[in-house]
């Protein structure tokens, strides 16, 4: 165990800016799947990329941000009284850290572990945590939050181990609480009911007989205590729960509840809720038969009480968040997300109030800055990876792989129209002409087509790269165009003559995003030379060339230059947002908070705002400050 650090609360990352800070995060990490209701009752908690998320019911500005990890975090855990909070990741820092809620600093950093921390949870009375590793750490540990110090360790039984849940203390003949605790952990078709000494760190398992006459073989995916203690419901990947009597460590009863087995379930007094692969949420009563059922969309991977029980929060794979009356399952959307990878941002040309992303789980969404709701969404199927988006108040363009290119409403997301077999290896990068009379796209085998917007018919073809086209700029003419490649070339073209102007060759390495800055003088291009590149178009040879990091680590994605021509911003493989002053090519922010690659990055119009998106899924909006 590392002595206790600072958490970073919000603002720059890895140091405090004047000039940038974190505003809000948009996103649920599907790989985490957890999310908790704290017991203030206004407050929820969930993971986001390498971050935990504070985050009020009534206030979508109000967010409070826990980092620590390096890596997606994988696993949440929230104490009885919300007084505690704790995390894991997998990956090289496989570290479990307990955070203080009330003072949002980082107590204890717990890294025993090694290549990942499986689950983790937090004894009834606050005073232990629990913590599993992966299949390869093959290791429990019981740490004491007095002091963060190992009170035991014990290999996984079962193996390998893949949820942990804490049963109060053990009871002795007469049925009264001793001074040892009680957890049960399953995994592998088996479940284990633990006896743990805290004051010598002996831990004793037995095995529950799972196996009987004409019983069918389980694998246990979630446990949940009875109130009293005195039964274990374990969730399936059968869809049916499992009834085990804690006395006489025997699986009695098993009851069905969904399709694609149990992801998550909750006991109260009155009975169980169950979170389906399948999407439903059933309640059951103290007779476990199903009382009421409601659809959500998609599987519900988490299932979180408010403090008095009212109603319940449900988190679901496909990065939906819903609010659900207990009485009758009435449920309450608040918030969405995308489900997976978000390839691409864009917003409409003077409208800073709203912007579009896509994503690799195939939607489209448009987003309100004022309060992070989403105002459409486009779902797009058998239709490959989506690559590109432009977006304007009326209309949205995104190209796929497939090759082809597709429209969509703004406002309804009604599609619009296609251009089929637009590149015959998809379609790349895509820009928009300013007068919005006609679109450039770049495919995967190197060409450059222009196709007239009213009748989609194509208007030129130009092929001169040989790899594939990774990035598109037009000048505020509309007649001369900028298209780089992984060919290591930048092209600038005259498109009403239909021929190349200039061609500017990178020393190493394709590039993957160009900019053009806002006295459309300079292009400043990114790629996998590592460095970020000035050229003048009139000059063969680079103005200027900046190393992205001194180890020569950051691979950049996507450049974007501000509208005021002031700062340019960077993102790439090393996860920083990078934020340079443009005069000088010097760095004035380098800003934490994704846990994946960055793909790309917008300024919005006004300045005021500077926009990420990353391969965890995650999109990251920065509040900009001109000091």
């Amino acid at each position: 165990m590392e002595a206790p650090d600072s958490a970073d609360m919000g603002g720059g990352g890895s140091g405090e800016n004047p000039m940038i800070e974190l505003e809000h995060a948009v996103g649920f990490s599907a790989s985490c799947g957890e999310i908790c209701y704290h017991p203030n009752g206004k407050k929820y908690i969930c993971a986001a990329g390498a971050s935990l998320v504070v985050c009020d019911f009534a206030d979508p500005h109000d967010q409070v941000f826990f980092r620590g990890h390096d890596g997606p975090v994988t696993c949440l855990a929230l104490s009885n009284s919300g007084r505690f909070v704790a995390s894991g990741q997998h990956g090289e820092n496989a570290d479990a850290i307990v955070w203080d809620y009330e003072s949002k600093r980082l107590l204890y950093r717990m890294s025993e572990h090694d290549h990942g921390i499986q689950c983790l949870a937090f004894s009834d009375d606050e005073l232990l945590l629990c913590t599993v590793g992966v299949v390869d750490d093959n290791k429990i540990l019981i740490w004491d939050l007095s002091n963060g110090f190992i009170v035991t360790m014990v290999s996984h039984n079962p193996t390998p181990c893949t949820c942990v849940t804490w049963g109060g203390m053990i009871k002795d003949i007469k049925r009264r609480d001793t001074a040892n605790y009680q957890l049960c952990t399953s995994g592998n078709q088996r479940i284990v009911l633990w006896n743990l000494d805290p004051r010598t760190g002996e831990m004793v398992g037995e095995r529950v007989i799972t196996e009987g006459r004409g019983t069918m073989v389980r694998d246990f995916t979630g446990l949940a205590f009875s109130d009293d203690k005195e039964t274990i419901y374990c969730a399936t990947t059968s869809g049916d729960f499992a009834l085990v009597n804690v006395k006489r460590r025997q699986l009695n009863t098993v009851v069905p509840a969904c399709r694609l087995g149990i992801l998550s379930l909750l006991c109260w007094p009155e009975g169980l809720v169950v979170g389906g692969g399948d999407g439903t949420v059933t309640t059951f009563d103290a007779n476990m038969n199903d009382t009421c059922q409601v659809q959500l969309s998609g599987p519900v991977a988490s299932l979180s009480f408010s403090p008095d029980k009212v109603e319940v929060i449900a988190g679901t794979s496909t990065g939906f968040v819903y609010r659900l009356r207990m009485d009758n399952l009435q449920s309450l959307l608040v918030c969405e997300n995308h489900a997976a990878a978000v390839k691409r941002i864009s917003f409409a040309p003077d409208a800073s109030d709203r912007f579009a992303t896509l994503s690799s789980d195939c939607t489209i969404r448009v987003w309100d800055s004022s309060d992070y709701s989403v105002l459409t969404t486009v779902t797009v199927r058998d239709a490959g990876e989506p690559n590109c988006l432009a977006y304007t108040l009326d209309f949205i363009i995104t190209g796929w792989e497939d090759g082809r290119v597709r429209a969509h409403e703004s406002d309804s997301g009604q599609f619009l129209w296609l251009i089929d077999q637009a590149h015959r290896a998809g379609v790349s990068a895509l820009c928009l002409s300013n007068n919005e009379r006609y679109i450039m796209t770049g495919g995967g085998e190197g060409d450059v087509r222009i196709w007239e917007m009213r009748s989609r018919e194509l208007v030129s073809h130009l092929k001169e790269h040989t790899l594939p086209v990774t990035s598109l700029a037009l000048y505020g003419d509309d007649i001369h165009a900028l298209s780089c490649s992984r060919d290591r070339a930048f092209l600038c073209w005259d498109l009403r003559n239909e021929r190349r102007l200039t061609s500017h060759v990178q020393r190493m390495g394709g590039i993957n995003g160009i900019a053009l800055s806002q006295d459309q003088t300079m292009v400043i291009t990114v790629g996998q030379e590592k460095r970020l590149t000035c050229w003048d178009l009139r000059d063969h040879n680079p103005v200027k060339v900046t190393n992205l990091s001194s180890d020569m680590s950051d691979e950049a994605l996507t450049v974007a230059i501000s509208s005021s021509g002031k700062f340019v911003a960077t993102g790439g493989t090393a996860q920083l947002l990078k934020l340079w002053d443009y005069a000088t090519m010097e760095l004035i922010a380098s800003c934490e908070g994704h846990s994946g690659a960055i793909n790309d990055l917008k300024f919005s119009p006004d300045d005021k705002q500077l926009v990420s998106v990353g391969a965890d899924g995650i999109i990251l909006v920065w509040n900009l400050y001109d000091v």
